[in-house]
């Protein structure tokens, strides 16, 4: 997510620009916006050319608008903002109700009338001084005639390209194959900013195409792959959960956000192993352990976040923040690293003492 204009200062009014890159920085987003800020964004209105009704045009024109309601939509990543005109054009009276979709890549201006230091601090979080969203590690899947490529983003995992190829039987069939992932690398990998790269197999393939990128690029004179082939790395695993679990690909994303998510979560299920009264999951157990003070660490997918129904996203959000302010952690997991975690409902706590189990407590 791309923030533009100026900056923001606390409890004060400010208006600041936004770009949209990622489908969850409009979950992200979604979170941020309330009743009563203002948006202004590019449409298109339908408009009557004449006095004959079935005469009609399209024309493109800003609108700015005062929030009544919002809602998120999950299946395309989009939020519908409703609200009042505020400032009228040609083709628009002010006081008037429009809807206007935000999605991926749209420009546009959101006004508060007072920004908190938290939201403030929150905007700056979800956003890269760069940006986009920082990519941790790229991974090139592969297996005889399948290749998918992945960025493990700070946010979430996405995945960019699928290549297929027939079964590989002689040199030309390679060749072509090997051809159309090199185009893909070089469509959705930059050797200049991502730290690193893993090409990822359980078959020999994997040092096969590793050989070709090298030899392809220093033909092509590619500076940015020949200059950094020493973090392209192979690792001998056939699945994203056994990569980023893999010593190697670890020892890589030391200290980035995934990293240490994942060693959250490692904790968390050796807690369970070891001291399970230090560790709790499930709503029931989180929200008694939470009402009790005694969460140090929350854990939450999500997908839990993303619940349909508004009361209980509010009610989670409300608990994340609560957490926060009693000086406890909250890690948010994407789908790929958080698949043991949804497993267990989706949210857990690390405790800061030990507690019986709720039912212990029903007489």
């Amino acid at each position: 997510m791309k923030l533009l204009g100026q900056k923001l200062v606390p409890n004060q009014p400010g208006t600041t620009t936004i770009i949209p890159e990622q489908p969850d920085d409009l979950w992200f987003l979604y979170n941020l916006i309330a009743n009563g800020d203002i948006i202004s964004a590019p449409t298109t209105r339908k408009i009557q050319t004449c006095s004959d009704k079935k005469n009609t045009s399209r024309v493109k024109l800003e609108l700015e608008i005062r929030i009544t309601s919002f809602d998120y939509d999950k299946s395309c990543s989009i939020i519908r903002v409703r609200g009042k005109t505020i400032t009228p054009n040609d083709h628009v009276k002010s006081g008037v109700f429009h809807t206007l979709e935000l999605g991926k890549n749209k420009e546009f201006n959101l006004m508060k009338k007072l920004w908190d230091e938290e939201t403030i601090g929150i905007l700056k979080d979800g956003s890269d001084p760069n940006g986009g969203s920082k990519v941790d590690l790229a991974v090139i899947l592969m297996k005889e005639g399948l290749a998918q490529i992945f960025l493990i983003r700070q946010s979430a995992t996405s995945h960019c390209a699928t290549i297929q190829g027939d079964k590989i039987t002689n040199n030309s069939g390679s060749k072509s194959f090997f051809e159309n992932i090199f185009v893909s690398f070089r469509k959705h990998i930059d050797m200049d900013v991502i730290p690193y790269v893993v090409i990822a197999s359980c078959e020999s393939i994997k040092d096969e195409f590793r050989v070709y990128l090298l030899l392809e690029a220093h033909r092509s004179k590619i500076k940015s792959i020949e200059n950094n082939k020493s973090r392209i790395l192979l690792v001998n695993k056939n699945n994203e959960k056994e990569i980023l679990h893999d010593k190697v690909v670890m020892s890589m994303m030391k200290n980035t956000k995934s990293e240490i998510d994942i060693k959250v979560l490692d904790e968390f299920m050796n807690m369970v192993s070891t001291n399970s009264k230090r560790a709790c999951y499930g709503t029931k157990d989180v929200e008694y352990a939470h009402e009790l003070m005694a969460i140090e660490t929350l854990l939450i997918t999500k997908e839990i976040l993303r619940n349909e129904d508004n009361k209980m996203r509010q009610k989670y959000l409300r608990m994340e923040k609560s957490v926060k302010k009693a000086g406890g952690k909250v890690v948010q997991f994407n789908q790929d690293i958080g698949q043991r975690l949804a497993q267990l409902t989706g949210i857990a706590a690390i405790l800061r003492f030990p507690l019986p189990d709720v039912d212990e407590l029903v007489l």
